[in-house]
């Protein structure tokens, strides 16, 4: 940059910002695997600045960080008129020490639920999956690491039930419980270290369909005869719907975000959270279609050694999605343009 900061002051935009830190070092500690100077040149980023000049010493930065960084000396004063940002402070908290770097760090992971996430995601599982996501922030691990750490765990608990032995029944209940903790993980852990990807995504939404079809499949076999044909009909019908719904998020969005689907009675701007309330007794109904719910539904008929009624359970998710998706193909609106 040429010139003093003084004779460019008049001529900084206002998607340039100017950013200091303190003495205590606090902008270089790590955040839930990000550090906090980065965390908050990301946000200014979203705030529409594509240009950060820090008075500091310079540090490593990922590469993909959303906007232009220059270095200059420490101490150097803004000038006159510009955007001063603070490098060592995120969401009104400073970063001075070990003890505010936790704080901070337990704030980030709190944010990270969605406010449309399921009845049993609430209540339970993000109690687990946020420390647990917080842990793993330290570690080299990816979100898609997780996803297939994850997935792994789901398919092992379907094969399990196969034996039809009831302890392993059991077993295969909590590994499923487990997998959808760890379901929960891998999207924490995206948003947390801004590691989002679309290929994540729908590598996410396909392991979950995959788990269950297999979860229910294996439920049926163990039980042969009517039962296996049941379950393996209900695979396939759960199977056809999730391809037309995957097929239809695509089409709208170009992306996986199931989220963003809207069945053909549902308002088509409706957002996630309006359509997922549980502010009636339809709402709360509807929870138990969710995966967070019939899966902890499905864990609790393991424990008691009831794969008949995990079978009914998952034909009934299944039907229910294969009618619905083939009903939305004949009766759906024009789809809009992509957003």
């Amino acid at each position: 940059m040429s010139g003093s900061f003084a004779d460019l002051a008049d001529k900084l935009p206002a998607s340039v910002a100017f950013v200091t830190v303190g003495s205590t070092g606090g902008h270089a500690l790590v955040v839930g695997g990000v550090t906090v100077l980065e965390r908050v040149l990301r946000g200014l980023a979203r705030e529409g600045v594509v240009e950060a000049t820090i008075a500091a010493r310079p540090m490593d930065l990922r590469d993909d960080l959303p906007l232009r960084v220059r270095w200059v000396v420490p101490g150097t004063p803004p000038p006159d008129g510009s955007r001063v940002v603070q490098g060592d402070e995120l969401l009104g908290q400073r970063v001075v020490d070990e003890a505010s770097r936790r704080a901070l760090e337990w704030t980030l992971c709190k944010n990270l639920t969605p406010d449309h996430q399921g009845l049993f995601d609430e209540l339970i599982n993000w109690r687990l999956s946020l420390p647990l996501t917080r842990l793993i922030s330290y570690t080299p691990l990816r979100p898609n690491h997780v996803t297939f750490i994850a997935t792994v765990i789901g398919v092992t608990a379907g094969l399990l039930l196969l034996t039809g032995d009831a302890r392993h029944v059991a077993l295969g209940g909590l590994l499923l419980q487990t997998q959808i903790v760890l379901d929960c993980c891998d999207g924490q852990l995206a948003r947390l270290r801004f590691q989002t990807s679309k290929i994540g995504q729908w590598f996410d939404n396909v392991a979950d369909d995959v788990i269950d079809i297999t979860f229910i499949v294996c439920a049926g076999l163990a039980l042969g005869g009517a039962w296996a044909a049941l379950a393996i009909a209900a695979g396939l019908a759960r199977a056809w719907g999730q391809a037309i719904l995957f097929h239809e998020v695509y089409r709208r969005t170009g992306t996986g975000d199931v989220f963003s689907f809207r069945i053909w009675f549902e308002r088509e701007r409706a957002s996630a959270a309006e359509v997922f309330a549980r502010d009636s007794v339809g709402g709360y109904l509807r929870a138990f279609g969710r995966r967070d719910g019939y899966v902890f539904v499905w864990m609790l008929l393991c424990l008691l050694g009831q794969l008949e009624l995990i079978v009914v359970y998952g034909a009934a998710l299944g039907v229910m999605i294969g009618v619905l998706m083939t009903l939305h193909l004949l009766l759906r609106k024009p789809l809009p343009p992509r957003t």
